[in-house]
């Protein structure tokens, strides 16, 4: 049996990259990689925000719908739930990234990083 010749490509040729060409020139600099294996994203005020909305939006439909409260009543319980929200869940993200960057750090042997002391001032502390 004959040998099968490799098809030709069709369509236009391949495009150069103007970003990689700017690259190469110098002009730009190679992006870094954002976060290394596994490594977690710190928490953002705009997922606390979103997920606060999504929230209050469905406990005030579910007082509307299925409690029969009235919708003034429902829009009030929902916005202190929303301004309950937004700080206790920044809290929570911070603190469960941090214990899940603890984690990762210890399971990749990289030490904790130093903490700053807390105290505010630069006056040495007195002895007691």
């Amino acid at each position: 049996m004959a040998k099968r010749r490799k098809p030709r490509p069709t369509g236009p040729p391949p495009s150069k990259s103007p970003k990689m060409q700017r690259i190469a020139e110098g002009t730009e600099k190679p992006r870094a990689a954002a976060r290394t294996g596994g490594e977690r994203r710190p928490p953002t005020m705009r997922g606390v925000l979103v997920r606060a909305v999504v929230i209050s939006v469905i406990y005030t439909l579910l007082l509307m719908l299925v409690f029969r409260e009235s919708p003034v009543v429902s829009a009030l319980v929902g916005l202190f739930g929303f301004a309950l929200m937004v700080p206790l869940g920044m809290l929570l993200d911070r603190m469960r990234y941090r214990s899940q960057m603890k984690r990762w750090r210890r399971q990749r042997g990289i030490p904790e990083p130093a903490r700053a002391p807390r105290g505010g001032d630069d006056a040495p502390a007195e002895d007691a």
